[in-house]
């Protein structure tokens, strides 16, 4: 059997057949084991840079229900929902998946920004996944260089071999595959590719149905509230009294709106600040998963590379 190494050489050696499959069954052996060794290690790094997002959380929350925040959420969840009505006509795409999308939008935008960025995960994830890679890959060039050893030990035969095993091509470095895992968007470790509808930023904005509750309650509440304010007051001060009676419906209109927001936070605020958790534990997930099985398609083609040479020492 010839033998092509990793430095290029070739040789040729008297190899038993129950030696030659005993090699191959520590390869086959550290294949089965390294993709855990890369998600054990990318685990505890991914523990590590989402620990800080975690800490986020909270004041995403604090964010999320502030009274003047309630606001400028609620108006932008209705503008989205026309964007996306609009979009669906205009791209013949389905107009719930479209009106999905574009509702969920502002939530991912603050989740982004306001949990994920403080952790600059995108960027030290892939120092991560270098790391290990560069594991996997030693402990892999450990491996197949034991099995060089063994099988350089049988005896040197001269004339041509009847089959190649080729150690060199199934030493190819499989970091750079791992490192091609980090995400440009941290946000793709939380919604996959990003295109689909983003169902945990759906399930976000359920607790915040009470905005457009404050929304409607501002179109059809307020105009009547600050009209019988003013009549109110003319009827007690005459054209003075006016001002000061609209000015009390403005007031009377921003506190049932105030108080809208306060209920929805007692009674919601607790269950988005746990979906913002469950988006986390997702993107740990995804990553580690992810690193897994990019080891374990690296290893099955170095494997298959070992029989897969073009010809014996040319």
């Amino acid at each position: 059997m010839a033998l092509r190494l990793a430095d290029g050489s070739c040789t040729i050696r008297a190899i038993d057949p129950a030696r030659l499959a005993a090699a191959e069954a520590v390869l086959a052996e550290e294949a089965a084991r390294l993709p855990g060794v890369a998600a054990r290690l990318m685990q505890d790094a991914a523990a590590a840079r989402f620990a800080v997002a975690r800490e986020q959380v909270p004041a995403y929350g604090a964010w999320a229900y502030d009274w003047v925040q309630s606001y400028v959420a609620s108006y932008r969840v209705l503008w989205r929902l026309g964007v996306g009505l609009a979009g669906s006509v205009a791209e013949d795409v389905p107009v719930l998946e479209r009106i999905a999308v574009e509702i969920a939008q502002p939530m991912r935008e603050a989740f982004r920004e306001r949990v994920l960025a403080p952790t600059e995960v995108d960027g030290r994830l892939g120092d991560d996944l270098a790391h290990a890679g560069r594991v996997v890959d030693g402990a892999w060039a450990a491996a197949l260089g034991s099995v060089a050893q063994a099988l350089r030990s049988q005896p040197a035969v001269p004339g041509m071999a009847v089959a190649l095993l080729d150690l060199g091509a199934a030493g190819l470095p499989m970091t750079p595959s791992l490192v091609a895992l980090a995400p440009a968007d941290p946000l793709d470790l939380v919604v996959g590719d990003g295109t689909g509808p983003p169902a945990i930023f759906l399930r976000s904005m359920r607790p915040m149905a009470a905005r457009l509750g404050a929304v409607a309650v501002r179109a059809s509440e307020a105009g009547s509230l600050i009209a019988a304010g003013g009549t109110f007051g003319f009827a007690l001060g005459g054209t003075a009294g006016v001002v000061v009676g609209m000015a009390g419906g403005v007031g009377v209109s921003w506190g049932i709106d105030w108080l809208i927001n306060r209920i929805d936070a007692a009674l919601n605020r607790t269950e988005f600040e746990a979906q913002a958790l469950v988006a986390i534990a997702l993107a740990e997930a995804r990553i580690v998963a992810q690193a897994r099985a990019a080891t374990e398609e690296a290893l099955t083609a170095r494997l298959a590379a070992l029989r897969a040479g073009g010809g014996p020492c040319g």
